[in-house]
């Protein structure tokens, strides 16, 4: 019996097994295997090349995947945010291939993947899905695209999900500890819903037999088994709503808390608010670099993570910087005071500017 069978299977029996504390045990053991399962068959994929069909080299500050079912407008909405020039048209399944593009937006260069359209079954490998959400791993931030006719949101993050990938969620605070002898003990800082024996069984189950386990949160056992596994993804994402032109005053009432923004790819409506939402949900923060004596650069600025430091910023820069590097002066949001002088470790904040001392060499 191969992997997809043994997957379909276990999956069934899961199905099968009803929500109760008495069938915890079961539903966690069932689900651990299918994790392990899918862990599998996604490095099997690897080592043989099928999920490079759509490989795409990354470029610029961070990439973003445009992510929906086909014929949402995600070839249009790449072509006004970006300067690709990718074939429209209003028939399913436009896109047969990633169509990359270059959004430059407050000073950073955003790399944004149009990815073919995904279909139900496509993280069990229908319809090319396997490569599709492979690039996805890749991105810095989903942007989900909906279609307000025929919304399916559930389906795309069911898909998502399936594949590892964990949406606008901080990975599990549980942390292993491998030990020689003693069991497994499991200690927690907060009341767990979780029963010790299931957490236990699961962990022999992934090859723990000798562990310390601490676990920072009152997590469920889906979490639970996301914290065992190696394949999982936490990225933020942003849902927007498109074609929003079509839309009457009723129906966008209705659709309004239903995501994050509502466009329009056809008119432009909301692009300029979804550029700022995108850079905002990357987490990006610009450097303004200035040399002793001159202005800063406001033109071009240095495109750093937020909670980024002044030597992070020396990794960034070109040449011998962090080795020549003796202090640096900050005015901005992140100083107490203008011309603040700081260390490496000074984290910087958005709209900084920054001037380093160097020695001369």
């Amino acid at each position: 019996m191969g992997i997809d069978d043994r997957i379909q299977n276990l999956e069934e029996k899961l199905q099968k097994t009803p929500v109760n504390k008495a069938t915890e045990k079961e539903r966690g053991r069932l689900k651990a295997q299918i994790a392990q399962l899918k862990e599998e068959k996604e490095k099997k994929q690897k080592g043989t090349g099928e999920t490079s069909g759509y490989a795409v080299e990354t470029h610029g500050d961070a990439t973003v995947a445009l992510v929906g079912f086909p014929s949402v407008g995600k070839s249009t909405l790449l072509n006004r945010l970006t300067n690709a020039e990718v074939d429209t048209g209003a028939y399913e399944f436009t896109t047969l291939e990633v169509n990359p593009g270059m959004m430059k937006h407050k000073g950073a260069n955003i790399q944004i993947l149009d990815v073919p359209g995904l279909i139900g079954g496509a993280a069990d490998g229908r319809g090319g899905g396997s490569q599709v959400l492979s690039v996805v791993r890749n991105a810095d931030l989903l942007l989900i695209v909906l279609d307000p006719e025929e919304m399916r949101y559930e389906e795309i993050t069911d898909e998502v999900y399936k594949a590892g990938l964990r949406t606008n969620t901080e990975p599990p605070r549980m942390k292993i500890e491998k030990k020689d002898r003693g069991g497994i003990s499991v200690s927690s800082t907060e009341d767990l819903e979780l029963d010790e024996e299931t957490m236990k069984n699961l962990l022999r189950q992934n090859g723990y037999g000798n562990a310390e386990v601490i676990i920072r949160e009152n997590m469920d056992l889906d979490r639970f088994i996301d914290a065992l596994m190696d394949n999982r993804k936490y990225l933020p994402s942003v849902e927007v709503i498109n074609k929003a032109d079509s839309l009457d005053g009723s129906r966008r009432s209705e659709l309004e808390d239903e995501c994050d923004l509502m466009v329009s790819a056809e008119t432009g409506q909301n692009l300029d608010e979804l550029r700022n939402m995108i850079f905002e949900n990357l987490g990006l923060i610009r450097i303004y670099m200035k040399e002793k004596g001159e202005n800063p650069d406001r033109d071009d600025p240095l495109i750093l993570e937020r909670d980024s430091t002044v030597g992070d910023a020396l990794e960034k820069l070109p040449g011998d910087m962090k080795d020549r590097f003796k202090d640096a002066r900050v005015t901005g949001p992140s100083s107490k005071f203008p011309d603040q002088k700081v260390s490496e470790a000074h984290v910087l904040e958005d709209e900084d500017v920054l001037q380093l001392n160097l020695r001369h060499i």
